[in-house]
């Protein structure tokens, strides 16, 4: 019964999914990944199913084998909504997998820039280092997410952060061609 769950939270299926449960179905099996129906479920983008999970009783924090969360997964997914669920249901928006990769580093590697905002409107933490020694603005700069890095600028984001190389988001701006980052920083740079 409980691959059933994992399959509807997969799927999208609620119907399925409201029905597994009223027959007391479990909330936090595990797949060969370690991805639990709330994790699967974030990652596709099923808010409803997020919700009726949740409303369930199933842990926000569960990590799968890699150490990565619900949140994180929806974060990377750019799925906001389900950020904001998670978030409000205790989800750890400052907990970093096992390669040092939080909720925030997710979301700017990815360019969601609604998400950032949702993390930022929280006491996130700005300067973790993934185990590249990158940070949050970093990974943005890099990625050449100029709002993103505005974003973590005006949360207070280190800009002088170095990685395991001794880069900094400016460096790895210019190394790209992000010139629109590189501009911002030099702004950022002078207050």
């Amino acid at each position: 019964m409980e691959n059933k769950v994992l399959e509807a939270a997969k799927e999208g299926n609620l119907g399925e999914l409201r029905g597994l449960l009223t027959v007391g179905a479990g909330l936090e099996k595990r797949d060969e990944m370690g991805w639990t129906p709330l994790m699967w479920a974030a990652a596709m983008g099923f808010p409803d199913i997020v919700k009726m999970l949740i409303d369930g009783g199933t842990d926000p924090n569960l990590r799968d084998q890699n150490g990565a969360t619900a949140l994180m997964k929806a974060c990377r997914r750019g799925f906001a909504d389900i950020a904001q669920e998670l978030i409000e249901n205790g989800s750890d928006f400052n907990a970093i997998d096992d390669h040092g990769v939080s909720s925030l580093m997710r979301a700017a590697r990815a360019g969601h820039l609604d998400v950032v905002k949702i993390l930022l409107e929280n006491p996130v933490e700005l300067e973790v280092i993934d185990e590249y020694g990158s940070t949050a603005l970093i990974i943005a700069a890099y990625r050449g997410h100029v709002d993103i890095v505005k974003e973590l600028l005006d949360a207070g984001a280190e800009i002088h952060a170095q990685d395991r190389n001794g880069w900094t988001a400016m460096v790895w701006a210019l190394s790209r061609r992000h010139n629109d980052v590189v501009n911002l920083l030099k702004q950022y740079k002078k207050k």
